[in-house]
């Protein structure tokens, strides 16, 4: 999950921020420095294992992590998400990958991690009432984003970061996760891949029943982009499509749905966007309009019954919102080329901030939390909302209170990943005991 500032669009206006940041606090700035903090070496990849990314005299450099009952002074500045490496900026420069705010090993610098008593699964997050944890399997931390297949046997996809690369990997299948060896194929179209690092990629990585979807950004406003469309069976090359400020996306059969600022030949502004792939070539249209005025796009998530949620962030607070869109209405707006309006369907009343969200059975689920001081996003809870469609289909979607699943007691434990494994939730949990997906189910 991502960790940096929320949605500044591109580079240049995100370093123009924190420029202005500095010169209120220190009545002025620098010149000729590669750094002021860890945010601004955040392009640098994805360091080593043990180590993260901090800013020294001016100059991005690699530092280990110190876990355990010394660690108590660890600079928060030096967070990342669970190894994730960069935030890819993308049109949101931002963002959610479920990014969490801790080293996923301490906890801001406050207090020392090493000494609390840890559960072996869900280290210290509290499982709320109403839920279980079935399996969990280890997770590499290069890996920022998780797809499955739907069942019974349950493949799963890891869309896979590094220095070098955005490429698409088999994990193998449920729960005998493991990362390939080879990938099956890069997100970055040809003419960009000669220049991975001037790429941001988007946190997701979404399925169609039968191939692949991941993205990419990079400098602008709004950002370029694209989307590769990877066939796992290898029976077709893989597609790269125009998408603009493409953030976050979902799958349905022989559709996909993308949450940016346009898509193929379609640029009509923020929105959602639907790529038919039930034949070539592809057809893009604009399902979901959003309002004039908004500070990104944000994020995506469809149920189990089809009911979809979709979001944008704020203008201004980029505070994300989101509201439910019966698959009926998607169907229509899809013949009909008349988008919904969002702001008109259903809103998830989250009550605060969020920056992630995925299926969970019949309803959505969320990682509330908020954006601290160094930028990192620390994650107070995962919740859940039930969906139920409308009587006879034509009245509006039922959204649910909230129910809380699992609660963070302090920031020993990050979540940084939220995806779904049929009707159960897949969260990506880090701790001083590594990284693994954890299963979570409804009922005791």
């Amino acid at each position: 999950m991502r960790t940096d500032m929320k949605r500044m669009g591109t580079k240049g206006q995100r370093a123009a921020l924190m420029g202005a940041l500095l010169a209120v606090v220190l009545g002025g700035t620098g010149c000729g420095e590669e750094c002021v903090d860890a945010f601004d070496c955040r392009d640098k990849g994805t360091p080593p294992e043990g180590q993260v990314w901090a800013c020294v005299e001016e100059k991005c450099s690699q530092v280990e992590i110190s876990i355990g009952g010394d660690d108590a002074g660890t600079d928060a500045g030096t967070n990342t998400d669970a190894g994730t490496g960069t935030d890819a900026g993308t049109d949101a420069g931002t963002g959610t990958d479920g990014g969490t705010g801790s080293d996923a090993g301490t906890d801001g610098g406050t207090a020392s991690c090493g000494p609390l008593p840890r559960e072996a699964v869900l280290g210290t997050l509290q499982l709320q009432t109403g839920f279980s944890v079935a399996e969990s399997a280890p997770l590499s931390t290069e890996v920022i984003a998780v797809v499955s297949t739907p069942g019974p046997t349950y493949s799963l996809f890891g869309l896979r970061q590094t220095t070098t690369g955005r490429d698409v990997f088999s994990l193998g299948t449920w729960p005998d996760v493991k990362l390939a060896d080879a990938a099956l194929d890069t997100v970055l179209a040809p003419a960009d891949r000669a220049n991975a690092a001037g790429t941001f990629p988007s946190y997701f990585l979404a399925h169609d029943g039968t191939r692949l979807l991941a993205g990419y950004t990079k400098s602008g406003s709004p950002a370029p982009g694209s989307v590769a469309l990877v066939d796992p069976a290898a029976r077709d090359a893989t597609d790269y499509v125009n998408a603009p400020d493409n953030y976050t996306a979902v799958g349905t059969t022989d559709a996909f749905f993308i949450n940016g600022g346009g898509l193929d030949t379609v640029s009509e502004g923020k929105g959602v966007y639907a790529l038919v792939t039930s034949a070539k070539p592809y057809a893009a249209v604009k399902v979901v309009s959003f309002p004039a005025q908004v500070g990104a796009s944000g994020f995506s998530a469809i149920a189990a019954n089809g009911i979809a949620v979709f979001g944008y962030a704020l203008p201004e607070s980029y505070v994300n919102v989101a509201h439910a869109v019966a698959n009926a209405k998607l169907g229509e707006a899809l013949a009909s080329r008349t988008p919904v309006v969002l702001t008109d369907e259903p809103k998830v009343d989250v009550g605060t901030d969020f920056n992630a969200a995925a299926g969970f059975g019949n309803g959505v689920a969320v990682a509330r939390g908020a954006y601290g001081a160094s930028f990192n996003f620390e994650v107070t809870d995962v919740s859940r909302f039930s969906l139920t469609p409308g009587l006879g289909g034509g009245q509006p979607v039922s959204v649910g209170t909230r129910e809380p699943v699992l609660n963070a007691a302090d920031a020993c434990t990050a979540v940084d990943l939220l995806s779904s494994l049929g009707s159960d939730l897949l969260v990506g949990v880090t701790d001083v005991n590594g990284r693994r997906l954890v299963r979570i189910r409804q009922g005791q």
